[in-house]
């Protein structure tokens, strides 16, 4: 029931920024107003968004759906399961909130991004960006400011396997890194707005040299997006007194462990030795002399 309910705002959320000015008017009221889109008619939510029925039709199935039915009853779902959760979601901060109750809702926005970003996940999305990760002969982190936390926190992971794994901190190297790499290479790119400028330069620089990108953003329209190979997106809302971009941070970390697990479990038989041997090296430097 949870991944049914979820998963209708979190196609609205993976999909919103490629939308046209009209759907995002449909998705925007159903994003704001879920409770009261699922008891409208079609005619009902075309009237409301300026938009025709047949405007509706194309939307729905654009999202997956086979039907408006379908939309508006998953729709239904999700005001179901708030009522249950006590419409803990993306709850507002505000100045006079206790530090248990800050700390609460820190935790279930944090929690909801999770959710989000995994419900925008495809599976069909996830093993090219694995099959690309495992052939490649070399691949490339790159991320700048708070996405080179997770650069190197994917790094850090992929290091462990038996892939061929580079990262560097510093935007020149980085560009002279992506300078180099060619269409046998692999780049996982990493940016919470997708449209960095010198995050951006990098991209170019790959996409001139056909270098297959695997993208990580919060936005779907964004040049990155549209620029990768494959994109995985870390959905979240913005909340007050805190940036949007540290929930996404979140979410990034977590899109990258779950595809070093299935690098790792798709190439066993080559990454479980180096596995065991890194960690014998890193136990090794624990022991007491």
């Amino acid at each position: 029931m949870v991944t049914i309910a979820r998963s209708a705002l979190g196609k609205l959320r993976a999909t919103y920024d490629s939308l046209s000015a009209t759907e995002k008017k449909i998705a925007q009221l159903a994003l704001n107003s879920p409770s009261t889109v699922s008891e409208m008619t079609i005619r009902e939510l075309a009237s409301a968004a300026g938009a025709s029925t047949a405007s509706i039709s194309r939307f729905v199935k654009r999202l997956g759906y086979t039907n408006y039915r379908e939309f508006s009853m998953e729709l239904g779902h999700v005001v179901v399961n708030d009522a249950q959760e006590g419409s803990k979601l993306f709850k507002e901060l505000a100045e006079g909130d206790s530090l248990g109750t800050i700390a609460n809702k820190v935790f279930h926005s944090s929690m909801a991004s999770l959710t989000a970003t995994n419900d925008a996940l495809n599976e069909n999305d996830m093993a090219r960006a694995v099959i690309k990760l495992i052939n490649a002969k070399t691949v490339t982190f790159f991320g700048l400011g708070g996405s080179a936390i997770a650069a190197l926190d994917g790094y850090h992971k992929f290091v462990r396997t038996s892939l061929n794994v580079t990262y560097h901190p510093d935007y020149d190297i980085q560009l002279m890194q992506a300078s180099k790499m060619t269409d046998k290479d692999c780049a996982v790119v990493i940016s919470h707005s997708g449209k960095n400028q010198e995050t951006m330069h990098i991209v170019r620089e790959l996409t001139a040299n056909q270098v297959p990108i695997i993208g990580i953003t919060s936005y779907s329209g964004s040049p990155l997006s549209r620029a990768s190979s494959v994109t995985f997106l870390s959905l979240t809302d913005e909340i007050k007194y805190r940036s949007e971009g540290m929930y996404s941070l979140m979410s990034q970390l977590a899109i990258l462990d779950s595809l070093f697990m299935m690098t790792v479990l798709r190439s066993s038989s080559r990454t479980q030795p180096i596995l065991m041997h890194v960690r014998d090296v890193i136990e090794r430097t624990r022991e007491e002399p």
